[in-house]
Protein backbone atom coordinates (compact mmCIF):
# COMPACT_ATOMS: atom_id res chain seq x y z
CA UNK A 1 0.00 0.00 0.00
CA UNK A 2 1.05 3.52 -0.98
CA UNK A 3 2.20 5.69 1.84
CA UNK A 4 -0.27 8.64 2.88
CA UNK A 5 1.83 11.99 3.69
CA UNK A 6 -0.23 14.69 5.31
CA UNK A 7 0.58 18.24 6.89
CA UNK A 8 -1.44 19.34 9.78
CA UNK A 9 -3.00 22.66 10.44
CA UNK A 10 -1.37 21.87 14.18
CA UNK A 11 2.09 22.37 12.60
CA UNK A 12 1.61 26.05 13.35
CA UNK A 13 0.52 25.84 16.80
CA UNK A 14 4.18 24.02 17.48
CA UNK A 15 6.10 26.22 15.35
CA UNK A 16 4.34 29.59 17.54
CA UNK A 17 4.82 27.92 20.81
CA UNK A 18 8.64 26.97 19.52
CA UNK A 19 8.99 30.91 18.65
CA UNK A 20 7.52 31.95 21.68
CA UNK A 21 10.66 29.43 24.05
CA UNK A 22 13.38 30.58 21.38
CA UNK A 23 12.33 34.22 21.88
CA UNK A 24 12.58 33.85 25.46
CA UNK A 25 15.94 32.12 25.50
CA UNK A 26 17.15 35.38 24.04
CA UNK A 27 15.10 38.23 25.90
CA UNK A 28 17.05 36.38 29.56
CA UNK A 29 20.26 36.17 27.58
CA UNK A 30 20.19 40.63 27.09
CA UNK A 31 17.52 42.08 29.45
CA UNK A 32 20.80 42.52 31.88
CA UNK A 33 22.54 44.16 29.71
CA UNK A 34 20.08 46.51 28.55
CA UNK A 35 20.23 47.66 32.68
CA UNK A 36 23.53 46.95 33.13
CA UNK A 37 24.35 50.50 35.33
CA UNK A 38 21.12 49.59 37.10
CA UNK A 39 22.78 46.45 38.42
CA UNK A 40 26.51 47.83 38.95
CA UNK A 41 24.69 50.06 41.48
CA UNK A 42 22.24 47.89 43.12
CA UNK A 43 24.49 44.67 43.64
CA UNK A 44 27.64 47.21 44.00
CA UNK A 45 29.87 44.74 42.17
CA UNK A 46 32.22 46.18 38.71
CA UNK A 47 30.87 45.87 35.24
CA UNK A 48 32.66 43.09 34.53
CA UNK A 49 31.08 40.86 36.89
CA UNK A 50 28.08 42.11 35.58
CA UNK A 51 28.86 41.46 31.97
CA UNK A 52 28.72 37.56 32.78
CA UNK A 53 25.37 37.46 33.50
CA UNK A 54 25.57 37.85 29.49
CA UNK A 55 28.46 36.41 28.77
CA UNK A 56 27.92 32.90 30.12
CA UNK A 57 25.44 32.41 27.08
CA UNK A 58 27.69 32.27 24.46
CA UNK A 59 29.91 30.24 25.89
CA UNK A 60 27.77 27.50 27.25
CA UNK A 61 26.27 27.73 23.70
CA UNK A 62 29.90 27.11 22.44
CA UNK A 63 29.86 23.76 24.81
CA UNK A 64 26.75 22.28 24.61
CA UNK A 65 25.62 23.07 20.90
CA UNK A 66 26.99 19.56 19.43
CA UNK A 67 26.03 17.66 22.20
CA UNK A 68 22.31 19.02 22.35
CA UNK A 69 21.82 18.59 18.49
CA UNK A 70 22.64 14.75 19.28
CA UNK A 71 20.14 14.71 22.39
CA UNK A 72 17.31 16.19 19.97
CA UNK A 73 18.39 13.54 17.04
CA UNK A 74 18.24 10.91 19.34
CA UNK A 75 14.80 11.60 21.27
CA UNK A 76 13.00 13.75 18.93
CA UNK A 77 12.08 17.41 18.54
CA UNK A 78 9.24 17.18 21.91
CA UNK A 79 11.79 16.48 24.44
CA UNK A 80 14.61 17.15 23.28
CA UNK A 81 13.77 21.34 23.09
CA UNK A 82 11.37 20.71 26.20
CA UNK A 83 14.92 20.01 28.13
CA UNK A 84 16.02 23.46 26.96
CA UNK A 85 12.02 24.96 27.52
CA UNK A 86 12.06 22.70 31.19
CA UNK A 87 15.58 25.27 31.64
CA UNK A 88 14.38 28.10 30.79
CA UNK A 89 11.09 28.50 33.05
CA UNK A 90 12.64 27.18 35.70
CA UNK A 91 15.94 28.97 36.42
CA UNK A 92 13.93 32.09 34.95
CA UNK A 93 11.79 32.29 38.45
CA UNK A 94 14.56 31.00 40.58
CA UNK A 95 15.39 34.64 39.50
CA UNK A 96 13.19 35.81 41.82
CA UNK A 97 14.41 33.76 44.70
CA UNK A 98 17.49 36.51 44.91
CA UNK A 99 16.53 39.59 43.07
CA UNK A 100 19.38 41.69 44.97
CA UNK A 101 21.41 38.92 45.15
CA UNK A 102 24.48 38.40 42.36
CA UNK A 103 24.95 34.65 42.96
CA UNK A 104 21.35 33.87 42.90
CA UNK A 105 21.43 35.87 39.35
CA UNK A 106 24.23 34.39 37.92
CA UNK A 107 23.25 30.86 38.61
CA UNK A 108 20.02 31.37 37.15
CA UNK A 109 21.62 32.91 33.84
CA UNK A 110 23.94 29.58 33.77
CA UNK A 111 20.42 27.44 34.35
CA UNK A 112 18.91 29.61 31.54
CA UNK A 113 21.87 29.28 29.14
CA UNK A 114 22.36 25.44 29.87
CA UNK A 115 18.71 25.42 27.87
CA UNK A 116 19.27 27.44 25.04
CA UNK A 117 21.00 25.31 22.77
CA UNK A 118 18.67 22.76 22.98
CA UNK A 119 15.80 25.38 22.13
CA UNK A 120 18.69 26.74 19.60
CA UNK A 121 19.33 23.76 17.90
CA UNK A 122 15.32 22.29 17.73
CA UNK A 123 14.46 24.66 14.55
CA UNK A 124 15.20 22.13 11.72
CA UNK A 125 13.79 19.53 13.88
CA UNK A 126 10.40 21.15 14.13
CA UNK A 127 10.66 22.22 10.17
CA UNK A 128 11.69 18.99 8.77
CA UNK A 129 8.86 16.39 11.12
CA UNK A 130 6.33 18.70 11.17
CA UNK A 131 6.49 20.65 7.57
CA UNK A 132 6.64 19.98 4.00
CA UNK A 133 9.66 20.16 2.17
CA UNK A 134 7.80 23.10 0.07
CA UNK A 135 7.22 25.13 3.34
CA UNK A 136 10.97 24.37 5.32
CA UNK A 137 12.23 27.74 4.60
CA UNK A 138 9.23 29.59 5.61
CA UNK A 139 9.28 27.61 9.08
CA UNK A 140 12.87 28.08 9.78
CA UNK A 141 12.65 31.85 8.51
CA UNK A 142 10.16 32.20 11.17
CA UNK A 143 11.43 30.16 13.86
CA UNK A 144 14.96 32.56 13.69
CA UNK A 145 13.17 35.57 13.38
CA UNK A 146 11.81 34.84 16.80
CA UNK A 147 15.56 34.92 18.38
CA UNK A 148 15.37 38.89 17.12
CA UNK A 149 12.65 39.58 18.52
CA UNK A 150 13.50 38.46 21.95
CA UNK A 151 16.81 40.44 21.39
CA UNK A 152 14.25 43.81 20.63
CA UNK A 153 12.21 43.00 23.41
CA UNK A 154 15.21 42.51 25.76
CA UNK A 155 16.81 45.77 24.73
CA UNK A 156 13.82 48.15 24.32
CA UNK A 157 11.23 46.77 26.98
CA UNK A 158 13.53 46.46 29.58
CA UNK A 159 14.55 49.48 30.44
CA UNK A 160 11.18 50.42 30.16
CA UNK A 161 9.73 48.07 32.22
CA UNK A 162 12.31 48.28 34.92
CA UNK A 163 11.70 52.62 35.08
CA UNK A 164 7.66 51.85 35.72
CA UNK A 165 7.14 49.02 37.35
CA UNK A 166 10.30 48.92 39.02
CA UNK A 167 13.23 45.80 39.07
CA UNK A 168 12.05 43.05 40.90
CA UNK A 169 8.10 43.30 38.98
CA UNK A 170 10.45 42.97 35.67
CA UNK A 171 11.77 39.78 37.28
CA UNK A 172 8.34 39.07 38.20
CA UNK A 173 7.06 39.44 34.99
CA UNK A 174 10.17 37.40 33.05
CA UNK A 175 9.50 34.71 35.31
CA UNK A 176 5.86 33.88 34.77
CA UNK A 177 6.54 34.45 30.86
CA UNK A 178 8.87 31.42 31.44
CA UNK A 179 7.12 29.12 33.52
CA UNK A 180 4.33 29.43 31.16
CA UNK A 181 6.42 28.86 28.27
CA UNK A 182 7.64 25.52 29.79
CA UNK A 183 4.22 24.58 30.60
CA UNK A 184 2.58 25.02 27.37
CA UNK A 185 5.38 23.68 25.39
CA UNK A 186 5.39 20.05 27.61
CA UNK A 187 1.37 20.16 27.79
CA UNK A 188 0.87 21.19 24.31
CA UNK A 189 3.73 20.26 21.61
CA UNK A 190 3.86 16.58 20.19
CA UNK A 191 7.08 15.70 19.25
CA UNK A 192 6.39 14.98 15.55
CA UNK A 193 2.25 14.44 13.38
CA UNK A 194 0.57 10.89 13.47
CA UNK A 195 0.85 11.08 9.49
CA UNK A 196 4.47 11.62 8.39
CA UNK A 197 4.61 15.21 5.98
CA UNK A 198 7.12 13.91 3.79
CA UNK A 199 8.84 10.67 2.66
CA UNK A 200 11.22 8.99 4.51
CA UNK A 201 14.77 10.40 3.98
CA UNK A 202 17.21 7.56 3.01
CA UNK A 203 19.22 5.79 5.91
CA UNK A 204 21.95 7.14 6.52
CA UNK A 205 25.09 4.94 8.24
CA UNK A 206 25.89 4.79 11.89
CA UNK A 207 28.66 6.92 13.86
CA UNK A 208 29.55 8.30 16.84
CA UNK A 209 29.05 11.33 17.78
CA UNK A 210 25.66 11.27 16.95
CA UNK A 211 26.15 11.29 13.01
CA UNK A 212 28.32 14.55 13.18
CA UNK A 213 31.25 12.04 11.76
CA UNK A 214 28.62 11.46 8.69
CA UNK A 215 27.94 14.81 8.18
CA UNK A 216 31.35 16.21 7.90
CA UNK A 217 31.68 14.59 4.60
CA UNK A 218 29.55 15.69 2.69
CA UNK A 219 31.53 18.36 0.72
CA UNK A 220 28.11 20.83 0.56
CA UNK A 221 28.06 20.57 4.30
CA UNK A 222 31.17 21.78 4.73
CA UNK A 223 30.86 24.72 2.49
CA UNK A 224 27.78 25.61 4.24
CA UNK A 225 30.00 25.38 7.43
CA UNK A 226 32.21 27.93 6.02
CA UNK A 227 29.57 30.16 4.69
CA UNK A 228 27.95 30.34 8.29
CA UNK A 229 31.51 31.04 10.23
CA UNK A 230 32.05 34.33 8.05
CA UNK A 231 28.66 35.21 7.73
CA UNK A 232 27.85 35.14 11.74
CA UNK A 233 31.12 36.20 13.24
CA UNK A 234 30.81 39.31 10.84
CA UNK A 235 27.75 40.26 12.10
CA UNK A 236 28.52 40.00 15.68
CA UNK A 237 31.90 41.69 14.97
CA UNK A 238 29.52 44.60 13.25
CA UNK A 239 26.88 44.35 16.24
CA UNK A 240 29.24 45.13 18.75
CA UNK A 241 31.61 47.99 16.92
CA UNK A 242 29.14 49.63 14.59
CA UNK A 243 28.26 52.66 16.63
CA UNK A 244 31.65 52.84 17.14
CA UNK A 245 32.85 52.52 13.18
CA UNK A 246 30.29 55.03 12.44
CA UNK A 247 31.14 57.97 15.02
CA UNK A 248 34.82 57.19 14.04
CA UNK A 249 35.22 57.35 10.49
CA UNK A 250 32.03 59.46 9.17
CA UNK A 251 31.72 61.55 12.99
CA UNK A 252 27.89 60.21 13.18
CA UNK A 253 26.69 60.82 16.56
CA UNK A 254 26.37 57.63 18.82
CA UNK A 255 22.96 57.89 19.30
CA UNK A 256 22.23 58.36 15.29
CA UNK A 257 24.42 54.88 14.96
CA UNK A 258 22.53 52.97 17.38
CA UNK A 259 19.37 53.90 15.17
CA UNK A 260 21.20 52.88 12.48
CA UNK A 261 22.58 49.17 14.66
CA UNK A 262 18.50 49.02 15.45
CA UNK A 263 17.55 49.43 11.54
CA UNK A 264 20.16 46.93 10.34
CA UNK A 265 18.33 44.22 12.44
CA UNK A 266 14.78 45.48 12.19
CA UNK A 267 15.32 44.89 8.02
CA UNK A 268 17.32 41.22 8.90
CA UNK A 269 13.65 40.46 10.55
CA UNK A 270 11.98 41.24 7.97
CA UNK A 271 14.08 39.95 5.77
CA UNK A 272 13.95 36.23 7.69
CA UNK A 273 9.95 36.50 6.42
CA UNK A 274 10.13 37.29 3.08
CA UNK A 275 13.56 35.65 1.76
CA UNK A 276 12.56 32.28 2.73
CA UNK A 277 9.24 32.18 1.71
CA UNK A 278 10.32 33.58 -1.49
CA UNK A 279 12.91 30.78 -1.82
CA UNK A 280 10.18 27.96 -1.19
CA UNK A 281 8.64 29.83 -3.89
CA UNK A 282 10.68 29.33 -6.49
CA UNK A 283 12.32 26.33 -5.33
CA UNK A 284 16.10 27.43 -4.67
CA UNK A 285 18.36 27.84 -2.08
CA UNK A 286 21.84 28.73 -3.64
CA UNK A 287 21.14 32.13 -5.34
CA UNK A 288 20.42 33.71 -1.96
CA UNK A 289 23.51 32.68 -0.05
CA UNK A 290 25.16 33.78 -3.09
CA UNK A 291 23.52 37.43 -2.55
CA UNK A 292 24.07 37.57 0.25
CA UNK A 293 27.64 37.01 0.35
CA UNK A 294 28.34 39.64 -2.81
CA UNK A 295 26.23 41.75 -0.91
CA UNK A 296 28.53 41.53 2.38
CA UNK A 297 31.42 42.46 0.88
CA UNK A 298 30.05 45.29 -1.22
CA UNK A 299 27.69 46.47 1.09
CA UNK A 300 30.88 46.36 4.26
CA UNK A 301 33.26 48.12 1.91
CA UNK A 302 30.88 50.90 1.51
CA UNK A 303 31.09 50.95 4.94
CA UNK A 304 34.94 52.53 4.86
CA UNK A 305 33.57 55.46 2.15
CA UNK A 306 30.08 56.39 1.80
CA UNK A 307 29.51 59.53 4.22
CA UNK A 308 25.92 61.12 5.77
CA UNK A 309 23.13 59.64 8.05
CA UNK A 310 21.06 58.82 5.22
CA UNK A 311 23.47 56.72 3.03
CA UNK A 312 24.69 54.72 5.92
CA UNK A 313 21.35 53.85 7.24
CA UNK A 314 20.38 53.07 3.77
CA UNK A 315 23.26 50.87 3.38
CA UNK A 316 23.09 49.06 6.50
CA UNK A 317 19.47 48.11 6.02
CA UNK A 318 20.42 45.88 2.59
CA UNK A 319 22.84 44.64 4.88
CA UNK A 320 21.11 43.58 7.63
CA UNK A 321 18.18 42.21 5.15
CA UNK A 322 19.94 39.83 2.75
CA UNK A 323 22.79 39.36 5.56
CA UNK A 324 20.63 37.79 8.39
CA UNK A 325 17.69 36.19 5.97
CA UNK A 326 20.50 33.82 4.55
CA UNK A 327 20.72 32.46 8.31
CA UNK A 328 17.73 30.62 7.99
CA UNK A 329 18.33 29.75 4.44
CA UNK A 330 21.50 28.39 5.19
CA UNK A 331 20.15 26.26 7.83
CA UNK A 332 17.16 24.90 5.29
CA UNK A 333 20.29 23.85 3.20
CA UNK A 334 21.91 21.88 5.92
CA UNK A 335 18.73 20.10 7.09
CA UNK A 336 18.13 19.23 3.44
CA UNK A 337 21.87 17.83 3.36
CA UNK A 338 21.62 15.79 6.21
CA UNK A 339 17.52 14.96 6.32
CA UNK A 340 15.72 14.79 9.51
CA UNK A 341 17.64 12.30 11.56
CA UNK A 342 20.60 14.24 11.68
CA UNK A 343 18.82 17.48 11.71
CA UNK A 344 20.01 18.66 15.26
CA UNK A 345 23.23 18.01 15.02
CA UNK A 346 23.83 19.45 12.14
CA UNK A 347 22.60 22.77 13.36
CA UNK A 348 24.21 22.57 16.93
CA UNK A 349 28.01 22.33 13.75
CA UNK A 350 26.52 25.64 12.42
CA UNK A 351 25.94 27.19 15.75
CA UNK A 352 29.26 26.43 17.12
CA UNK A 353 30.88 27.55 14.02
CA UNK A 354 28.34 30.64 14.48
CA UNK A 355 29.91 31.42 18.29
CA UNK A 356 32.98 30.91 17.42
CA UNK A 357 33.76 33.37 14.55
CA UNK A 358 32.31 35.74 17.11
CA UNK A 359 34.87 34.81 19.84
CA UNK A 360 37.80 35.09 17.35
CA UNK A 361 35.89 37.86 14.79
CA UNK A 362 34.89 40.86 17.48
CA UNK A 363 38.51 40.87 19.46
CA UNK A 364 40.18 40.98 16.47
CA UNK A 365 38.18 44.02 14.80
CA UNK A 366 39.09 45.59 18.60
CA UNK A 367 42.86 44.73 18.04
CA UNK A 368 42.84 46.07 14.40
CA UNK A 369 41.51 49.10 15.40
CA UNK A 370 43.94 49.67 18.14
CA UNK A 371 47.27 48.54 16.42
CA UNK A 372 46.08 50.80 13.27
CA UNK A 373 44.07 53.79 14.89
CA UNK A 374 41.24 53.21 12.89
CA UNK A 375 38.39 50.95 12.13
CA UNK A 376 39.22 51.24 8.40
CA UNK A 377 41.58 47.58 8.66
CA UNK A 378 38.96 45.70 10.54
CA UNK A 379 36.16 46.32 7.88
CA UNK A 380 38.51 45.69 4.99
CA UNK A 381 39.05 42.32 7.24
CA UNK A 382 35.38 41.35 6.79
CA UNK A 383 35.23 42.49 3.28
CA UNK A 384 37.60 40.17 1.81
CA UNK A 385 36.00 37.24 4.63
CA UNK A 386 32.79 37.90 2.53
CA UNK A 387 34.72 37.53 -0.88
CA UNK A 388 35.78 34.52 0.21
CA UNK A 389 32.96 33.08 1.35
CA UNK A 390 31.16 34.45 -2.16
CA UNK A 391 33.44 32.58 -3.89
CA UNK A 392 32.71 29.78 -1.90
CA UNK A 393 29.22 29.77 -1.99
CA UNK A 394 29.54 29.61 -6.16
CA UNK A 395 30.76 26.01 -5.56
CA UNK A 396 27.51 24.70 -3.51
CA UNK A 397 24.86 22.65 -4.75
CA UNK A 398 21.63 24.19 -4.43
CA UNK A 399 19.68 21.30 -1.81
CA UNK A 400 15.99 22.02 -2.32
CA UNK A 401 14.20 19.24 -3.36
CA UNK A 402 13.06 19.97 -6.70
CA UNK A 403 15.77 22.59 -7.78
Amino acid sequence: MEQQYKVYRYRWVVLAIYMYVSALTQLYWLNFAAIDTYIEDMLHIPASGVQWLTLVFPLIQVILTIPAGIIIDKIGFKWGVGIGAIFTGVFSLLRLAGPDSFDILLISQIGISLGQPFVLNGVTKLASVWFAPKEEGTAIGLGTLALFIGMMVALGATPAVVEGLGYTSMLLIYGIAGIFGSLVFVLVVRSKPLTPSRAPEAELSTSSWGGLGVILKNRNFILLGFVTFVGLGSFNGLATWLEKILNELHNIPMSEGSTISAAMIFAGMIGCIVVPMISDKVRRRKPFVILATLLGAICIAAMIFIRGYTPNLINCMVLGFFLLSAFPVILTMSAEVTGPKYAGVSVGYLQLLGNLAAVILVPSMEGLQSATGQFVAPLALLAVLFVGSFLVSLWLKDTHPQA
